[in-house]
């Protein structure tokens, strides 16, 4: 078998995030970010960026808008947005990239890919939180929760 052939197998057998896992990383996150006193948005998506789960915890006071992003980019870039954030600050032609797609990507912090094992499953974020806070509470999620 060609190794190319055996890359199209394995990330064939490795499943995007399930609806099950989507809803036990954004409970789980929503929760840790409430009991640090933040009522979040929480998003998880694919592998394609595309919504499995969007939660708004009780006294959230905006729309779920920023998370659902955040979770696409870090899908997109594959990095989490603590490290795509500084990049948009301090790269030009990745800030236009990002500018070039405002519905679809926002690079701040509060966003981590998912992995199962060494492949991509999707993207779990947080919005409408102070971004180090979110950042804080999608890696606990992830603690709690890994991907198997």
């Amino acid at each position: 078998m060609s190794l190319s052939l055996a890359l199209v197998l394995a990330l064939a057998a490795a499943p995007d995030v399930t609806l099950k896992e989507s809803l036990d990383l954004a409970t789980a996150a929503a929760d840790i970010c409430q009991t640090k006193g933040f009522a979040a948005s929480v998003s998880v998506v694919d592998t394609q960026g595309v919504v499995k789960v969007t939660l708004r915890a009780d006294g959230a006071t905006k729309a779920p808008v920023a998370a659902p992003k955040k979770a696409a980019t870090a899908v997109a870039f594959r990095a989490p947005g603590s490290e795509l954030e500084p990049r948009e600050k301090s790269d030009p032609a990745f800030a236009a990239l990002i500018a070039a797609k405002p519905d679809l990507y926002n690079a701040h912090a509060g966003s981590i890919p998912l992995y199962r094992g060494e492949v991509l499953a999707g993207g779990l974020a947080i919005g409408d939180v102070p971004h180090a806070m979110a950042d804080q509470c999608v890696r606990e999620a992830v603690q709690k929760f890994p991907l198997k």
